[in-house]
């Protein structure tokens, strides 16, 4: 047997459970791959990524072949999202992967390591309760063809995992090989995701047999390329689903609604574009008042004469505190019941939810939405241990306020003017100052692939990155729960 042969063979049998050894082989990496390269590659990856089965060990500083000294490893890898919607411009699931800088060149570096960097993502998401999410959404996890034979990628339950690869030369080159590892996964139950190429890949044509998706870039290619690309793929699978990616703004979205994608992907959905010709309704002027008596401690009867104003958002009002999550026992048939028992900071919650989808809401609102209750939560989980009960309601609320002027299509100065917030709040979202700021932008950075500034917001608030990503996970779900 060759010895490179060997030395990868050795490599798969000891990430498949001789974990001993593998604590030996990570400290040094001599003896897993032949040259210095690879092995500093090794080190780098294990620095900011280490394996489940390494996080308690004790961290060390890693010296690389080209830079200065690593910082200790976090304890795991911070997992980071970008959210996939569907034909309905509701979420129907997230991209997920690690986003670390280095990734690009270790992936690049060897099979042994594609591997390593697979494993890492995928463990991680399994430790972290991805399935919780999966119920009616799916998880699209990108691994590379290296990978797809390896025992760990059959360890999560595959409802709602669809593994992404790429269709480039190594899965061509090694067409047998990958499509046994492919087969394999959608006997289990798992999907199946290809990206296409920029052009033509000869060999192809087993490979779209057996996929599920094929995601395209949109912002790689022009129309003509696009359409050519959807025929080609329907030819041979009829039943493929197509997802867009790389949309950056609404103009390239607004195209692509007009073609066969099932799913769109991209920065575009919280993008601030137009924030000059306001769009503020009948219906959100009505919540905005309320909004303002609660905040002037407003007596009860008053907050009752102004739902009255308002026939659809009494209706609403008395449909969530009798719907099943509030687990009343008796039907509440009144408003004044209504406010009483929902209390006035809950109240509060709700009537900023309804200001991104109520009066004309359209568009892409509740996906806005669901990514500003997500970026709420997770601060506000984030400062339990630093902040008082009411300043997490107020750091709350600044999370869900972040993103209202990409609804209204305002610039956030004016959007202010319309309501009254404490002034903390008013200070993270004009200025990103003040005591609110540091949590705000950790919730912001976990939307963003830059692990670096993930570990230094965390570290300045006192989390380490795996317990940031814990709660990024549970604001998640919560999200997906209220959105309901």
């Amino acid at each position: 047997m060759p010895d490179g042969v060997w030395m990868l063979d050795r490599f798969v049998r000891m990430l498949m459970g001789r974990k001993a050894r593998l604590r030996s082989e990570v400290e040094h990496g001599s003896r897993l791959f032949p040259s210095r390269r690879e092995q500093a590659a090794f080190r780098k990856l294990n620095a900011v990524a280490p394996l489940a089965g390494e996080v308690n060990k004790t961290p060390v500083r890693v010296v690389t072949h080209s830079s200065s000294p690593l910082a200790p490893p976090p304890a795991k890898a911070i997992v980071y999202r970008e959210t996939v919607l569907g034909k309905d411009r509701r979420v129907a699931g997230y991209g997920l992967s690690l986003g670390y800088k280095i990734n690009p060149q270790v992936r690049a570096a060897s099979i042994s390591i594609q591997r390593l960097y697979d494993k890492v993502l995928v463990r991680n998401l399994h430790d972290m309760g991805i399935q919780r999410l999966l119920v009616h959404r799916q998880a699209f996890v990108d691994v590379s063809v290296s990978s797809l034979d390896m025992p760990f990628l059959a360890e999560p339950q595959p409802q709602g995992i669809v593994y992404v690869v790429g269709t480039n030369t190594q899965l061509v080159a090694n067409q047998e090989s990958s499509l046994a590892g492919l087969a394999c996964l959608k006997t289990l139950g798992y999907r199946i995701g290809l990206r296409a190429a920029a052009d033509d890949s000869p060999g192809m044509t087993a490979f779209l047999e057996l996929a599920d998706f094929l995601f395209i870039d949109i912002g790689n290619s022009d129309i003509p390329v696009i359409s050519d690309q959807i025929e080609a793929a329907l030819r041979v699978a009829p039943a493929i689903r197509f997802v867009a990616t790389n949309i950056r703004t609404m103009e390239e979205y607004r195209v692509c609604a007009n073609l066969p994608f099932a799913c769109y992907q991209g920065p575009f959905i919280t993008s601030r574009e137009k924030l000059d010709a306001p769009k503020m309704d009948a219906g959100r002027i009505r919540i905005l008042e309320l909004l303002n008596k609660l905040r002037s401690d407003a007596e009860t009867s008053e907050l009752v004469a102004l739902l009255r104003q308002s026939l659809a958002l009494s209706y609403k009002l008395l449909r969530y505190i009798n719907s099943p999550a509030m687990g009343q026992a008796h039907k509440i048939a009144t408003l004044e019941q209504a406010l009483i028992l929902l209390g006035r900071q809950k109240l509060y919650r709700w009537l900023t939810l309804l200001l991104f989808t109520s009066g004309d809401a359209a568009g892409l609102d509740w996906a806005v939405m669901e990514n500003a209750l997500i970026r709420a939560r997770l601060a506000e989980l984030c400062a339990q241990h630093a902040l008082s009960a009411e300043e997490r309601d107020e750091l709350f609320v600044a999370g869900m306020f972040s993103l209202l002027d990409v609804v209204l299509s305002m610039p956030m100065e004016a959007v202010l003017k319309q309501v009254s917030l404490p002034p903390p709040v008013d200070e993270v979202l004009l200025r990103q100052q003040g005591k609110y700021a540091p949590y705000l932008d950790l919730a912001i950075a976990c939307e963003q692939s830059d692990n670096e500034n993930v570990a230094q917001l965390a570290q300045a608030v006192g989390l380490d990155i795996w317990r940031v990503s814990v709660f990024h996970l549970d604001a998640m779900l919560w999200a997906q729960q209220v959105g309901e």
